[in-house]
């Protein structure tokens, strides 16, 4: 059987990966919604929702894309993609 090596651009990767994930920082922003305060991250995920939601909608009516729109992973992965675009534009500081 043959040995599976570990190619350097992967262990590159996974470096770089976890010096980002050691640099972030520890606390969340807050939102305040009618005087209310929200984490950051709270909002961004209903953001996400909303907006899967209305995309995951609008490919549902039309008849080339109905069967795209019927997958849930589909609809996982827009929310985790909109969340996570909504919290790094809105709450990263770049």
């Amino acid at each position: 059987m043959k040995q599976r090596t570990e190619h350097p651009i992967r262990r590159l990767v996974l470096a770089l990966l976890l010096l980002v994930m050691a640099a972030s920082p520890g606390c969340a922003p807050t939102v305040t919604v009618a005087g209310v305060y929200f984490p950051g991250w709270l909002v961004s995920a209903l953001a996400g929702v909303v907006a899967a939601y209305l995309v995951v909608l609008w490919l549902g009516r039309r008849s080339k894309t109905r069967a795209i729109a019927d997958s849930g992973l589909l609809f996982v992965s827009l929310v985790v993609g909109i969340g996570l675009s909504v919290w790094w534009v809105g709450f990263s500081g770049f």
